[in-house]
């Protein structure tokens, strides 16, 4: 069996919870590293933590200086457009291969449609 990936989602709103809870529940090949968000008072990350996934409220600069950042291999960013574009350019400065999702409708890297 290969090692699960880990997984950071930014954005601790609705569709960046439910991601969460969709990979804790369900998770076969991928398993929760650390939710990303910036408000302290998110109930995103209130529940996240609750969850025991490992979270900040610092954003993406947060998420560099976690110590679970070093095992993230995948990020998915439930932010808006021009967050996602600042975010994946900060991220590739700090993990140059690591994979992006991008959960917005930012237009950057290929366009995928899950069947």
């Amino acid at each position: 069996m290969s090692k699960k990936l880990k997984a950071a989602i930014i954005g601790s709103g609705n569709i960046g919870t439910d991601l969460m809870i969709k990979i804790l529940r369900n998770g076969k090949h991928i398993e929760m590293g650390a939710m990303v968000g910036i408000d302290p008072e998110s109930d995103g990350l209130a529940r996240a933590n609750r969850m025991g996934v490992a979270t900040t409220h610092e954003g993406v600069d947060g998420l560099v200086k976690m110590p679970e950042f070093a095992d993230i291999d995948i990020v998915f960013d439930a932010t808006s457009a021009g967050a996602h574009r600042h975010n994946e350019v900060f991220l590739r400065g700090h993990k140059e291969n690591i994979k992006i999702v991008d959960l917005t409708p930012a237009a950057i890297g290929l366009i995928v449609c899950p069947w």
